[in-house]
């Protein structure tokens, strides 16, 4: 069954919470790792997963600035545009997929490429609920996803953390909250080894 997961690249700007953050494991399956964690002042958890995969750096930033097919591979993505991109940050608008009885709600995001000390990269993901053109808006969405070469792989870290705008209880997101990472990294991975 879909669980909604309003969430999509993690959290910037809390440093030093996810520094502190205390993380439990919520899947390890099939080289995947996915941890919860809560996070102050919410209700709802944060995820942060972790997988390796055999291609370059280079391949897996060409899959995340390509906005437009997030639908065919990213989790719950029920749509996705680019609105404006340069070489070191792009923004978009995504939709995501909720199961009945709730709506979907959307964001739009600004993404941000950061070069890093040796060949890693940090993208960073703010959303903002300025200017939606969507009946709802998810309250919060942000974090990142670190890209972190090794030894012929290219480590993949996902932190996230969202609120939705409608009244969903946490017990209702949490305990499955795991599925959105998870079921997004496997897609991935087929698209980079395909």
């Amino acid at each position: 069954m879909k669980t909604f997961l309003l969430i999509f690249l993690a959290i910037i700007g809390i440093g030093k919470l996810h520094a502190q953050q205390s993380w439990k494991s919520a899947l390890d399956d099939d080289g995947i790792k996915v941890f919860v964690g809560e996070v102050s002042n919410s209700e709802y958890y944060a995820f942060k997963a972790i997988m390796s995969v055999k291609t370059t750096e280079a391949e897996v930033l060409k899959n995340l600035k390509d906005v437009n097919k997030y639908p065919e591979w990213f989790a719950f993505t029920a749509s996705a545009r680019l609105m404006s991109k340069s070489d070191t940050e792009q923004s978009f608008f995504m939709e995501t997929d909720y199961p009945w009885p709730f709506s979907n709600e959307c964001m739009n995001y600004q993404m941000n490429f950061e070069k890093l000390q040796g060949a890693s990269v940090k993208v960073s993901i703010t959303g903002t609920p300025n200017n939606v053109q969507c009946p709802l808006t998810l309250k919060k969405a942000s974090g990142y996803i670190l890209l972190e070469p090794e030894q012929g792989s290219t480590r993949i870290t996902y932190y996230f953390h969202s609120e939705p705008s409608q009244n969903i209880p946490p017990w209702l997101i949490n305990p499955r909250i795991h599925e959105m990472p998870y079921q997004t990294f496997k897609a991935l991975r087929k698209r980079l080894n395909a």
